[in-house]
């Protein structure tokens, strides 16, 4: 009986590893393809995703009201504002709030740098996060230098490997 548990408690284990691989591969997958067409004016700047070629993009989307995106954007902007000074690597954020003046208020407060800040609403919007699959939140992607998105919420580890640092 002991060993009949014990072999079924490994094939649990491996169709749980073989489980998890698999969904990797597929994130994996998914973020190896390349970035839509985006431009976005925020009044003083105008961002496009095809003039940032030639260097990593870092693009990070966030809300006010989801504080994991609002402390990711923050991260983000200062990693890249203390560790890309070789320009390799740039970072723009697209923020979802509908309220401009809310948006405004949060750039200040956070110190954030107000050219690379973009907020966007309505239909603009809507597509941004249908095009980058934005169902499930907000995230930020990594698009290597000829436009294609590499990695999705990269942690310090991946980026100093990309800035090769």
């Amino acid at each position: 009986m002991k060993t009949a548990f014990t072999i079924l408690a490994l094939f649990a284990v491996m169709l749980l590893t073989s489980s998890a691989y698999n969904e990797s591969a597929a994130d994996k997958a998914a973020s190896q393809s390349v970035a839509p067409m985006l431009v976005i004016d925020n009044g003083n700047d105008t961002f496009s995703l095809s003039e940032m070629r030639g260097k990593y993009l870092l693009l990070t989307f966030w809300s006010s009201t989801d504080a994991n995106s609002r402390v990711a954007c923050n991260e983000y902007t200062t990693f890249v504002k203390h560790n890309a000074s070789n320009d390799r690597m740039s970072h723009i954020a697209i923020n979802f709030d509908k309220s401009k003046g809310l948006f405004n208020e949060i750039v200040k407060r956070d110190n954030l740098d107000t050219a690379a800040q973009f907020n966007v609403q309505g239909e603009v919007a809507s597509t941004i996060k249908r095009d980058f699959h934005l169902e499930n939140g907000f995230e930020t992607v990594l698009i290597d230098p000829s436009g294609v998105i590499i990695a999705k919420n990269p942690g310090v580890e991946t980026l100093m490997r990309y800035l090769s640092i």
